[in-house]
């Protein structure tokens, strides 16, 4: 199975030592995120710094571990669903219909625990705690 993964399970994944972050380096499926998330993430980096306790640099660092994990997928790959993601998702959030448009264009599901997807019924999204319930093997 693949995972298209939002920004706020990342920095979730980032601020704390949680099961997010063990679940990011260690599940089996495919993990994708469209290429925004790499900027949204940079844009909040001082506050995943405050709130984590680390430094900015370390919160790099984590990115970069992170990242290895998280497929990075450019625009150019999922833009032939963006319509027909926009359609799905309505006004909602600008930034949740790329994330619709990459599942799509991977046949993945979403990961996020923003409940603005619920408005589209075009991929199945699973919250951190279904993705637990799914995954967890211990």
């Amino acid at each position: 199975m693949k995972l298209v993964v939002d920004a706020n399970v990342v920095i979730s994944a980032l601020i704390a030592d949680s099961k997010t972050r063990e679940l990011i380096v260690t599940l089996e499926p495919n993990l994708l995120t469209p290429g925004f998330v790499s900027d949204e993430i940079e844009n909040y980096e001082n506050l995943i710094a405050e709130k984590s306790g680390m430094t900015r640099q370390r919160v790099q660092q984590f990115v970069d571990l992170l990242f290895q994990y998280i497929e990075v997928v450019p625009v150019t790959e999922f833009h032939l669903f963006i319509e027909e993601a926009a359609e799905a998702i309505g006004e909602v959030d600008p930034d949740d219909v790329l994330y619709v448009a990459c599942a799509l264009a991977s046949d993945a599901a979403i990961w996020s625990d923003d409940s603005d997807f619920d408005e589209q019924a075009v991929v199945e999204t699973y919250s951190t705690s279904a993705v637990i319930d799914a995954f967890d093997t211990s």
